[in-house]
């Protein structure tokens, strides 16, 4: 069972909790119910808890302060907050102690029930791992592997002699027989920042590690094709070697693909393979140990599990028009467009890929296309502390996401989420309608078809709806708005440009100029040429 244990000042709210989960039901026991941080955390150093379910704001120690002592002195403890909007900035605080949930008050029995399934299922899931990290290493012969290792990284590394390299050979007894070689690094997927590892977790790693070389070892011994050792950052590295180059390349996906398939199968856990080039020589072994360890950056935008040959993802220079803030996303925002934002979502995919971005770059795109939101959300008038934890929020899991899939896959939702929240009451009495018109008027004014049909086209209403509510959210008609926009822009260039009138009268969507100088006289009382002339002095 799952040790739980509930922090809260209000003692109807730990008795509700107790009382409403059916705790056994989801594997659950709810071990002790403490009245705030400073007693929970005497609970947690006496007994053993998996998650600790707390409020944030409460006396003596509040959720804040407990997540942070968690996080520090009991890493594998979950954490589940709960709480109101207006703790914002505590919640914005509390995602560095990698809180596992945070759940807004009032939080139902249902809604919460469903978060301690999840919870429970990672938290199982671990265990499992753990044990079968534990049966798999009782055959492990260190001193053997590290000596024949060391041997062989050494020759990659090109740091010796070729006699040394060869007399070391000798020693270990391997013998190298193709004319040309290949290396590729095996690397976990979920162990990739080896650097700020805590003791325990580098010996799970270390035995890992040892199951990753086992397994390899067995597939490239089976089809003679090289050596295998442990390389640094508990990768596994493979020394492939041949007589037949094309044939080998042939081979190497099925190779690759093979370790991957069975390291998921025995310890449910991805690994992506990179491989470097083709070289001829001993001494230039380094060259395509180099290029596998670039491929292997490459994982981050092709996903996880994957076998990436160096030479076949170098692929297209970067394009700029994926780097562009686009129209397209703010549009379908606007309109409420679930298919076109996947749309969008897709193309960058794609384009991200084409342009082969690292990790920095991407993030980086996507942070700038969440910062683009929310101004839009800004320009609504939305509740201003609903968008910037929202925004923060995804920022966060975007930062912390495995991969380009993921990443794409949370910014995908945050978009759904900010039409939900263009749709939802703060834009009641038509003030959307009123907002996407101006706004395309902004953008279509220079075009002389524009009139009332084509807005309400491309909004989806009727034009005598429209025409009730635009007057009444703007005080004005749409053609009085449109006209006032449109002699606006011709005052501007008829202040700061040498255009003849007809050109400004094209510029600003009227075709005929006569009709032009006449809107314009009854609008500011002078013709346009006295307009220029007066303001151009």
């Amino acid at each position: 069972m799952i040790k739980a244990i509930v922090v809260d000042d209000e003692i109807l709210t730990r008795e509700g909790i107790r009382a409403n989960i059916p705790w056994e039901k989801l594997g659950y026991e709810l071990v002790a119910a403490c009245a705030d941080g400073r007693e929970a955390q005497a609970y947690v150093k006496e007994h053993e808890v998996d998650v600790v379910l707390t409020d944030i704001c409460m006396p003596y120690m509040d959720g804040l302060q407990l997540s942070e002592f968690l996080y520090h002195e009991y890493p594998h403890i979950r954490i589940i907050i709960f709480s109101g909007y207006d703790e914002f900035d505590y919640a914005k605080q509390a995602l560095k102690y990698q809180v596992s949930e945070y759940l807004l008050k009032p939080v139902t029995a249902s809604e919460l029930s469903e978060v301690l399934v999840q919870v429970g299922e990672r938290i199982n899931e671990q265990k499992k791992k753990e044990e079968r990290i534990g049966k798999m290493s009782t055959t492990y012969h260190r001193n053997h592997l590290l000596v024949r290792s060391n041997v062989l990284m050494s020759l990659i590394m090109g740091d010796k002699t070729k006699e040394e390299n060869d007399r070391e050979l000798e020693e270990v007894g391997i013998t190298l027989w193709g004319s040309s070689f290949r290396v590729a690094v095996v690397e976990i997927d979920d162990y990739r920042d080896a650097n700020s590892l805590e003791d325990k977790q580098k010996q799970e790693r270390s035995l890992i590690a040892f199951v990753v070389y086992n397994v390899s070892q067995e597939i490239v011994e089976k089809r003679h094709a090289g050596e295998v050792l442990q390389g640094k950052d508990y990768r596994t590295v493979l020394l492939l070697e041949t007589n037949r180059p094309a044939e080998l390349g042939q081979q190497l996906p099925s190779i690759a693909g093979e370790i991957n398939n069975r390291l998921l199968e025995i310890l449910n856990m991805k690994t992506t393979i990179g491989i470097g080039g083709l070289v001829k020589e001993r001494g230039e072994l380094f060259h395509s140990y180099e290029e596998a360890l670039t491929a292997l950056q490459y994982r981050y935008i092709y996903g996880e599990e994957s076998v990436l040959v160096l030479e076949e993802i170098k692929g297209e220079p970067e394009r700029t028009e994926t780097e562009r803030t686009e129209d397209g996303i703010l549009d379908a925002l606007k309109r409420g467009d679930s298919e076109g934002i996947k749309q969008y979502v897709d193309k960058r995919k794609e384009g991200i890929r084409r342009a082969a971005w690292n990790r920095e770059r991407v993030n980086l795109y996507l942070q700038q296309q969440l910062d683009e939101v929310v101004e839009l959300l800004r320009s609504f008038h939305l509740e201003e502390q609903d968008i910037l934890w929202e925004k923060e929020r995804t920022l966060g899991r975007i930062m912390e996401a495995s991969g380009l899939d993921q990443a794409l896959g949370l910014m995908e939702g945050y978009f759904l989420k900010a039409a939900e929240m263009l749709d939802m009451g703060k834009n009641e009495g038509g003030k959307k309608y009123a907002l996407l018109a101006l706004d395309y008027i902004e953008k279509h004014y220079g075009e002389n078809e524009l009139g009332l049909n084509t807005v309400c086209s491309y909004l989806n209403i009727s034009t005598s709806r429209f025409s009730t509510i635009f007057k009444n959210i703007t005080g004005e008609t749409f053609m009085e708005v449109l006209t006032g926009i449109r002699m606006q822009k011709a005052r501007e260039l008829l202040e700061n440009t040498s255009m003849k009138n007809y050109e400004i009268a094209e510029k600003v969507g009227f075709s005929d100029p006569h009709y032009f100088s006449a809107a314009f006289k009854k609008a500011t009382g002078k013709s346009p040429t006295e307009y220029a002339r007066e303001k151009r002095k």
